[in-house]
């Protein structure tokens, strides 16, 4: 038996079932699916948010269980196809397929999987001009927060010590007072999570001062 449609992904369907989805959205899957269907269209996909979709809807109707609503999967699916649209120029400009998966330095220098990109197998969000991003991704239910039985302490900074960043592209160890590691700020953000990693090794592998280098390893680094 598949898993439930908790949350929608706009990317898990092709451009095909996701105009089909948009234009059947509120019938039932066997209204939607009577006739024969568009090239590139997979009947059990639909089947199966549509099925999902009137679940929620009946419930909400009937028992008054909160859901997302349809308007917020039309919102997704619109905002998807026209952004992928606009890749689809930008791929014929030489600009990557899926620009969501790049991040851009200071300098304009553009590298894959940076922090707050999209992974490489799903585009869940879009680049607005202003360079933020926005989700395609909808919560179909509100999920309740699962409570811990035991408590989590989180540690803190205890310690003075710490790696510190460098405008010229060096972190430096203040046990040992100097840089413990580089990178070429021209390479962008995939080399300086490479020198930052190896600062946090300089860290674990010290031959001296060993308490204070692991103590450093619970301070964040830049």
């Amino acid at each position: 038996m598949p898993p439930t449609v908790e949350v929608f992904e706009p990317a898990d369907y092709s451009l095909e079932e996701l105009a089909f989805m948009r234009e059947h959205l509120r019938e039932t899957p066997n209204v939607a699916l009577h006739g024969k269907l568009p090239s590139g269209v997979n009947p059990v996909a639909i089947k199966r948010a549509l099925g999902r979709f009137s679940e929620l809807h009946e419930l909400a109707e009937v028992k008054q269980v909160p859901w997302a609503g349809y308007e917020p999967i039309e919102d997704a699916i619109d905002r998807f196809i026209a952004f992928q649209e606009k890749c689809m120029e930008g791929q014929a400009s030489g600009e990557p397929r899926h620009p969501s998966q790049q991040t851009w330095d200071s300098m304009g220098n553009m590298s894959k999987g940076g922090i707050g990109s999209d992974a490489s197998e799903k585009v869940r969000s879009e680049l607005l001009p202003d360079g933020s991003r926005r989700t395609f991704t909808v919560p179909l239910v509100a999920v309740a927060k699962k409570s811990r039985m035991w408590g989590i302490k989180v540690p803190g900074q205890t310690t003075p010590d710490a790696i510190t960043f460098n405008p010229n592209g060096t972190y430096e160890c203040s046990i040992c007072k100097k840089a413990v590691s580089s990178f070429d700020l021209a390479k962008g953000t995939r080399a300086r999570n490479k020198a930052r990693s190896d600062a946090r090794t300089h860290c674990a592998k010290a031959k001296t001062e060993l308490q204070r280098h692991r103590a450093i390893m619970n301070v964040p680094v830049e």
